[in-house]
């Protein structure tokens, strides 16, 4: 693979920064459970799928669109078009977003009363409406940097936005505790709201100052690209934001409805949020840490495939997509084995909380769907199947949505667990199927499933024989003992896992 391969440094970088980002917000979410505990962490995570809906349905399509048609563009040499491409979706995302926030903040009361059924809910959602705008910004600027392949700017400014949050809780949980006022969950609503500001004054600065052949006052002027831009953009624009509004209205009703099933199981609304808490504001970041690689994968992935599709390049697609399956599958088992060993010891020392342990271990068997998902989804968008995503996701949300309804009252957040594993198995395939119909590529299960068990086996035992010999490495409440028997393991895996992998993935050129 060629070294000086922009997609590769790109994919590279975005990994390292998505990485250390994770490890920020995993400070952010043990900090905040220390701060408003875990009942106030399931009050933020059902009022925050709701912003994630208005995002979307703000942003998320204009973003892919701009990603994409920027690579094209720029596969062609028209690097003023794709920067004049910028400015349209800019205007576009920017106009749709100040109208959902006004509406949002207009009607934030009867949507807290009737819908949420929590009073603590409303000034959230207010302070929530007031980031739509600037995250919306954001958004469309790193997509036009993706469809570039330049994941500098991407991978910078995402970790500026977990840092500014990161320290804007902390300077205002000081004040707060100095003037003598309990922080609340308005406190990671705050940090979410100054966070974007920040960060969208950042990106209009980058994109300003930047140099470019499309730069200077001619590309502001065009305005006889702007109805063609518009066009283009909401071809795209239109389905992916209508697709997305549909699955987020599904996952905001999702959210809402767990906590009060939760209330059925357990006979109270304390119990019920912290169970909530639990398990979308600690044990999620912790199983979703890994997916710093495959969403940065996915997001290069995206025009790297829509540009190799416009070439007609359909072996690269082909070989990309094998190498892609063998990596996740390789990474996903590898980190449900992890889990499995050391969740539940990662779950004390993290958040000194039984549940989150037994959670994680729960939730392990998802992984290698997981993560196959993320990556599926960018080289689905690449090749034009938006709708197709739309269904796997659809068929994912109604299978938890039954089992929101069905299991939840009687075997409690358990059966919801269940569902996830599930849906994400269906998603995983439906994927698959869809690939195999569009582009006929190899699979090899020795390859990518049995080798990586193989890995973790030998992994597994190289650290029981270590343990054996030295058994401070059996220590459950030592952060070094922790430390030094997951690095064992994980370079163990490493060794055997990556040989395999690069046989398994060595066949032909990829797009990477």
């Amino acid at each position: 693979m060629n070294k000086k391969n922009p997609i590769l440094k790109s994919a590279v970088l975005l990994t390292l920064a998505g990485l250390l980002g994770k490890v920020i917000g995993f400070y952010n979410k043990i900090f905040l459970a220390s701060l408003i505990g875990a009942e106030g962490i399931g009050i933020y995570q059902m009022v925050f799928p709701l912003y994630v809906l208005c995002v979307s349905l703000a942003s998320s399509g204009i973003q892919t669109a701009i990603s994409r048609f920027t690579a094209q563009k720029l596969s062609t040499g028209d690097a003023r078009g794709a920067r004049n491409l910028l400015y349209t979706g800019l205007m576009m995302a920017v106009s749709l977003a100040s109208l959902i926030a006004l509406l949002l903040y207009l009607f934030s009361e009867p949507i807290t009363r009737l819908v949420f059924q929590e009073p603590r809910c409303l000034l959230l959602l207010q302070m929530m409406a007031a980031a739509i705008p600037f995250e919306a910004i954001h958004s469309c600027i790193t997509g036009y940097y993706l469809g570039q392949k330049k994941a500098a700017f991407p991978a910078f400014s995402g970790l500026l936005e977990q840092l500014v949050r990161v320290l804007s809780i902390l300077l205002l949980s000081l004040i707060l505790i100095q003037k003598g006022i309990a922080p609340s969950p308005l406190l990671a609503a705050a940090g979410l709201l100054i966070a974007e500001i920040f960060v969208s004054v950042f990106s209009i600065t980058c994109i300003t100052f930047s140099r470019s052949e499309s730069s200077g006052p001619t590309a502001f002027r065009a305005r006889d690209s702007f109805h063609p831009n518009l066009r283009l953009i909401g071809s795209m624009a239109l389905p992916i934001s209508g697709n997305r509004l549909c699955l987020n209205l599904f996952q905001s009703a999702e959210a809402i409805l767990i906590p009060l099933k939760l209330q059925t199981y357990y006979g109270n609304s304390t119990a019920a949020l912290s169970s909530y808490g639990i398990l979308t504001g600690m044990v999620l970041p912790l199983i979703l840490f890994p997916s710093a690689i495959t969403g940065s994968l996915s997001l290069i992935l995206l025009p790297s495939i829509s540009e190799a599709k416009a070439q007609k390049k359909d072996k690269k697609i082909a070989a990309t997509i094998q190498a892609t399956l063998h990596f996740c599958l390789l990474m996903g088992i590898g980190f449900t084995a992890g889990f499995l060993l050391f969740g539940r010891q990662a779950g004390m020392l993290l958040y000194h909380n039984e549940t989150v342990g037994d959670y994680v271990l729960a939730l392990a068997w998802i992984c290698p769907f997981l993560y196959l998902t993320t990556t599926l989804s960018g080289i689905l968008h690449g090749l034009g199947k938006s709708t197709a995503i739309f269904v796997h996701n659809m068929a994912g949300l109604l299978i938890r949505l039954f089992f929101v309804f069905c299991s939840i009252p009687t075997q409690g957040i358990r059966g919801y667990l269940f569902s996830l594993l599930l849906s994400q198995i269906v998603i995983a395939l439906l994927g698959i199927l869809t690939l195999r119909h569009c582009i006929p590529f190899s699979f090899s299960a020795v390859d990518s499933i049995l080798k990586p068990f193989f890995s973790c086996a030998i992994a597994t035992g190289i650290l029981r024989f270590l343990q054996c010999l030295l058994p401070v490495l059996k220590s459950e409440q030592n952060w070094i003992a922790f430390l030094l028997s997951g690095g064992i393991w994980g370079c163990c895996f490493l060794l055997f896992g990556g040989r395999f992998f690069a046989r398994g993935a060595g066949g032909g050129g990829t797009v990477l």
